[in-house]
């Protein structure tokens, strides 16, 4: 009896005993701490495909987008390309927390030899360009004005920076038409790299037309230092003196005459010039000439109409006027053809007219269209001249009724 009641309190004693050991444990963090701590370890241990995308993603790519997009971007990034490279470098090494890689060992030394490697090969390309091999130039080609007034010449440079005189010369045949020194700076960037460039004025040295039969070409050298670089000009561009011309005269009749007697009557004509390269059928447009024309149509009393001077700047022709008695002062020429319609008060049957009531006379005859084309000074002295003549008549003709009637006629030829 007594037995069993000691062995029930020695039971008890040891309950607790673990009951206060559980206790214990389960006051002490340590072991779920050090748990936690070697998870936590292991989620961080980055991988070399980690660093390699790290490195392709914020160093490689954007190394070659601005090399490749420069001109695209705003300010010229390409000029501060190396300290983009350090800065990429630097957050690719926080990113992958490689620290004191001496100290990390593993993936992290290895990945930090890759940070380092990369960057050098990433800026030392530029600075040999840019340092050492600096000199080798190019020449970059030929931009023209769109207004003709001059054409602009591209030099380029692998790398590295500062100021260059070119000289240029310039032969029309074999006559030299041109020399002189321009200077340029290796200051700008583009898609192609870095690059200079200088103007030359046509006024400075045109003497004649590139095309047509007295036209020759326009070669021009361009030397920088022990480089030289020879070109052809452009012969579009560099056309510019009106070698041809001609004249034309429509007419428009009406059978509402003022005089009963007569049944068909002449309303009015309308007149057209066309100037430009001469060729063995209408002239040659010429979208960059400048000059002057009058057109004068005279008949058998004398001058019948005397047009307005017409000025021609480039394919813009103006002229007065007079109120609308001569259309509105403005057309284009020279663009998409050589012909200018010379417009009048009215138009009828798609003829800009000029009415005969508006003439200084109009008796019967013999008529004239004369054009006379005065070249800009710096295009040429030559005046073109053409003319081309019609006969106005009144001649007795029989109808379909078998009678004979008056009726006025405008014919080519006199």
């Amino acid at each position: 009896m007594s037995g069993g009641l000691l062995d029930r309190v020695e039971e008890d004693e040891q309950a607790e005993e673990v009951i206060e050991e559980v206790i214990t444990a389960s006051a002490d963090p340590g072991l779920l701490s050090r748990e936690e701590s070697d998870s936590e370890d292991s989620s961080k241990e980055i991988t070399m495909a980690d660093s390699l995308k790290m490195i392709g993603l914020v160093m490689i790519i954007p190394y070659f987008l601005i090399m490749w997009f420069d001109v695209y971007l705003p300010g010229e990034l390409s000029s501060y390309l190396w300290l983009i490279i350090i800065a990429t470098a630097g957050i690719v090494w926080w990113q992958l927390d490689i620290k004191n890689p001496l100290e990390s060992g593993g993936v992290k030394m290895t990945s930090s030899v890759l940070v380092v490697a990369v960057t050098f090969l990433l800026i030392l390309p530029p600075l040999l360009l840019g340092n050492v091999l600096v000199g080798t130039m190019s020449f970059g080609g030929l931009d023209y004005e769109e207004d003709g007034s001059a054409f602009e010449v591209t030099i380029r440079q692998n790398g590295g920076s500062g100021s260059h005189d070119a000289i240029v010369s310039i032969t029309y045949g074999s006559a030299s038409v041109y020399s002189a020194t321009h200077s340029f700076t290796i200051d700008q960037t583009d898609g192609y790299g870095k690059h200079g460039s200088f103007s030359v004025d046509i006024s400075a040295f045109y003497s004649g037309n590139a095309l047509g039969d007295s036209g020759q070409d326009y070669s021009m050298t361009v030397t920088v230092g022990d480089l030289e670089w020879e070109r052809t000009l452009d012969a579009n561009f560099l056309t510019r003196t009106i070698t041809g011309a001609e004249t034309g005269v429509s007419n428009v009749m009406s059978s509402n005459c003022d005089d009963p007697n007569i049944e068909r009557c002449l309303v009015g004509v309308g007149l057209s010039v066309s100037s430009g390269l001469a060729s063995a059928a209408s002239p040659v447009a010429m979208p960059l000439a400048n000059y002057n024309l009058t057109a004068t149509m005279s008949g058998p009393s004398g001058a019948a109409i005397s047009y307005p001077v017409v000025e021609v700047t480039r394919t813009s022709a103006t002229w007065d006027s007079d109120g609308g008695a001569y259309g509105n002062g403005a057309a284009i020429v020279g663009d998409w053809g050589s012909q200018l319609q010379l417009q009048g008060s009215v138009e009828q049957e798609g003829i800009s007219l000029i009415l005969k009531d508006d003439w200084d006379s109009s008796d019967y005859g013999c008529y004239t269209l004369t054009v006379s084309i005065t070249q800009d000074s710096f295009w040429g002295t030559e005046t073109v001249t053409a003319s081309s003549e019609y006969t106005y008549s009144l001649d007795e003709t029989e109808d379909d009724n078998e009678e004979m009637k008056d009726r006025e006629n405008w014919i080519p030829g006199c």
